[in-house]
């Protein structure tokens, strides 16, 4: 066990070591001028101490005020950039529910076409004895992220930004009582979706903790049950058309059983990334993801959630 612990702390230094030889070396100057050049390893927010590479430790207050925001800004994004020190964590949430129910009576629409005229005469005959259920539930859900300070020292402006990816079904037959017998309904079509959402936070001071939430998904289940879509009454003239259990069907409309339709959507997951503002004015990122497989679908967050470009003639191989 010690020695693969040894490992990692070794790795985890020279994973340092490496980050901060990629830095060119800059030149500080304190107030009277003179100047110095060599690479930032590390800054002591309780003593005030810059330890350079070459020229080890030296008191903050001895270089210019420019020179301080700088080693300050260093500190600030090397702190950022470290899963130690800044911690990010993804949850899933639900927040809302809702549920609607009904009972609709279906109806026959006869259309007569009538010579010379253009639109059809139209007839509407409920059908008031028999009902189908309706049933639509609505879930209001997304995920939250923690992020916790562990630096001695605060970190600003920070951007969070997010898009959380959800599907849901859409039928391609409409919910009719048209051609009802010859369809069941059970076609549908997935579409893939996604909602965005940017904030800002102005500082997490050390030890504190920040909660924030992606954008809700409104994820719909609705289903429609049919099979009740028999008559419910009990003529003693039509006893000899009713089955055994005191029902009948209806004629034209098939075997409602058949015909009872559910589409209902899903989360996929998260994509959060939170960044600050670099040395150069670039945004440095940290990517975190719920699954983390959801970072492996597309190039880049920009890119998330968006369909593919469609080839071109002049994208597609020439033919010999």
């Amino acid at each position: 066990m010690k020695p693969l612990i040894t490992a990692l702390l070794c790795a985890v230094a020279l994973g340092a070591h490496a980050q901060f030889n990629t830095m060119e070396p800059r030149a500080f100057s304190n107030a009277e001028g003179k100047t110095l050049t060599d690479r930032i390893v590390k800054y002591d927010s309780e003593t005030e101490t810059v330890t350079f590479e070459k020229n080890g430790k030296i008191p903050l207050d001895t270089f210019s005020e420019a020179d301080r925001k700088y080693i300050l800004h260093w500190a600030q994004v090397e702190g950022f950039r470290s899963s130690m020190r800044f911690k990010l964590e993804v949850d899933k949430s639900s927040w809302a529910s809702m549920k609607h129910e009904q009972n609709v009576t279906p109806y026959y629409i006869d259309a007569v076409q009538i010579p010379g005229k253009r639109t059809p005469n139209h007839t509407i005959i409920e059908l008031e004895d028999y009902e189908e259920y309706t049933a639509v539930y609505l879930e209001a859900e997304g995920f939250e992220i923690k992020i916790r300070n562990q630096n001695f020292f605060p970190i600003e402006n920070i951007t969070v930004e997010s898009k959380i990816f959800y599907e849901q079904e859409q039928y391609i037959l409409p919910d009719s009582l048209f051609l009802s017998s010859e369809n069941e309904y059970t076609d549908s079509v997935v579409t893939n979706r996604f909602r965005f959402l940017s904030e800002t936070i102005p500082i997490i001071i050390p030890r504190e903790e920040v909660f924030l939430n992606s954008e809700a998904a409104i994820i719909v289940d609705q289903q429609v049950e049919r099979s009740s879509l028999v008559s419910t009454s009990n003529n003693e003239d039509d006893s000899d058309d009713d089955s055994d259990d005191g029902t009948e069907s209806v004629e034209g409309f098939g075997e409602w059983d058949d015909h009872g339709r559910r589409r209902k959507g899903r989360v996929l997951g998260v994509w959060f990334r939170v960044g600050i503002v670099g040395l150069d004015g670039e945004m440095v990122w940290r990517d975190i993801a719920s699954p983390n497989s959801i970072m492996d679908k597309w190039e880049s967050f920009e890119t998330a959630g968006l369909p593919e470009p469609k080839e071109t003639e002049a994208d597609q191989p020439a033919q010999s």
